[in-house]
């Protein structure tokens, strides 16, 4: 059985998660691991009695096991990966790809600084680093040099002056 890899001239962009997804990360894997320990202890001292016992604890330690899988699984394996056809979203489990060919435009949000993929239509808004911005661009633009790239620039908004009426 073949082992699916990407190509040897992918390129790899890492997920960049904000400080909130950080935190409630840690917090479901804290919850969790007190709930592990809460069944096992449950288990120790009263034992499973009957059908519900069975039911309860051993299910919780389930749940919160593949709540801790899932959690470590996304925060160590999301990216984004350009190879010579595919434009490829993996977060943990969960991947999919999209044809660079089909890809229209690229438009950077200066403002957030984050990039915006169009597919017509369609659109998906990617969280990398700042910093690689220009390389995924380039590299999507080498497999289709027809995607139109562009930015946004931020408005200059000035806050109206105070009027200050003494009274």
């Amino acid at each position: 059985m073949k082992k699916k890899t990407a190509p040897k001239s992918a390129i790899y962009f890492k997920y960049q998660f904000t400080k909130t997804m950080i935190g409630l990360a840690i917090a479901v894997v804290i919850l969790c691991g007190i709930g592990i320990v809460v069944s096992a202890l449950r288990i120790q001292k009263q034992g499973i009695r009957g059908f519900s016992d069975a039911l309860k604890s051993p299910f919780l330690i389930a749940v919160c096991v593949f709540c801790i899988v899932t959690v470590l699984s996304i925060f160590v394996k999301s990216q984004y990966i350009v190879d010579e056809r595919y434009f490829r979203t993996q977060f943990g489990f969960i991947r999919s790809s999209i044809l660079i060919k089909d890809i229209t435009s690229i438009v950077l949000n200066t403002d957030l600084k984050k990039l915006t993929v169009y597919l017509g239509e369609q659109y998906y808004v990617l969280s990398i680093s700042p910093k690689w911005n220009e390389t995924l661009v380039q590299a999507l633009r080498k497999v289709n040099p027809d995607i139109d790239y562009s930015f946004t620039l931020a408005e200059n908004c000035e806050t109206p002056p105070k009027n200050n009426k003494s009274k």
